[in-house]
């Protein structure tokens, strides 16, 4: 991996307004961007002209799309009216990547509930990607399987499982081992499973936390710059470059120089998730650097 060309950031982790983006992918040198919420709408929220701002923005800067953040599958899998929702924007979703040129989709796998549960439930879960599958068949896009704290697949062993149920290649995980962090009872070092599904890795993203005693109902973690939280990034950067791992990163920033509320920076939509997120993205950038094997 070298900097920058293998990394890019998460738009909204910037900006929600496209010309502060443009100057900060400018500073960095980055290649592109991942899209996620831009000019104050969700994802999914954002509207046929939106989208062609974006494109000629991305063209104008030579930019590629490395990811479209949607949220396909973030609602309770006993949700038939929700299930069938998340389909219909899954199918706009690919309309958007093929649009923009981007060849990855970012999916979850419903919300998560109880161990014994969420085990059962994989197979189901599975059923449900393979519905996505059938509507992308024939397409480059590929289809990102995110491990998310709150979804059924949220740690690499979990990771691990969906693969396996699932070993179509146009199927990949999103690994994102900071949310390992926020997951109850996860073991303590997040990225230990990576070896078991390495070879099955799409994209990666990259954010730090430190692990919590939470308030009642509060998360198990707290954002933090990369590098200075509990995922130990410059171990895992070295693991992630001896796998042969040529995929892209991006930077995910969540933690905030001016803090705003941790249950905020879970819910990335809007200028007030945006908020500070220039600043602190920029040290991330910085701190990441340092962190990368020789």
């Amino acid at each position: 991996m070298t900097f920058p060309a293998s990394f890019t950031i998460i738009s909204d982790e910037v900006s929600q307004d496209l010309p502060d983006l443009v100057r900060f992918v400018k500073e960095f040198r980055l290649p592109g961007i991942e899209l996620r919420s831009m000019f104050g709408r969700a994802f999914k929220d954002l509207t046929t002209a939106d989208i062609a701002e974006i494109k000629r923005v991305a063209l104008g800067e030579d930019w590629r799309i490395f990811g479209c953040s949607s949220p396909v599958f973030k609602c309770d899998i006993d949700d038939a009216a929700a299930v069938a929702a998340h389909v219909e924007e899954f199918k706009r979703s690919l309309a958007v990547a093929h649009e923009l040129g981007s060849d990855l989709v970012r999916v979850f796998t419903f919300l998560r509930r109880s161990a014994g549960e969420n085990a059962a439930l994989m197979p189901r879960v599975a059923t449900h990607l393979e519905t996505l599958r059938t509507i992308a068949a024939g397409s480059k896009v590929r289809i990102g399987i995110e491990n998310e704290h709150s979804c059924i697949v949220a740690t690499g062993g979990e990771a691990a499982a969906i693969c396996t149920a699932l070993p179509d290649l146009q199927f990949g995980i999103v690994w994102d081992p900071c949310n390992v962090l926020y997951v109850p009872g996860s073991e303590a070092n997040v990225t230990a499973a990576f070896p078991s599904f390495a070879n099955r890795v799409a994209h990666i993203h990259i954010k730090d936390a430190r692990r919590a005693t939470p308030k009642p109902g509060g998360l198990l973690a707290v954002a933090a710059p990369v590098g200075l939280g509990d995922v130990g990034w410059r171990a895992h950067l070295a693991t992630i470059a001896q796998s042969g791992y040529t995929g892209r990163f991006s930077l995910e920033t969540h933690w905030r120089v001016i803090q705003i509320a941790e249950a905020d920076l879970h819910l990335p939509a809007g200028y007030g998730f945006s908020r500070g997120g220039e600043e602190a993205s920029r040290t991330c950038l910085h701190n990441l650097r340092e962190l990368l094997p020789a």
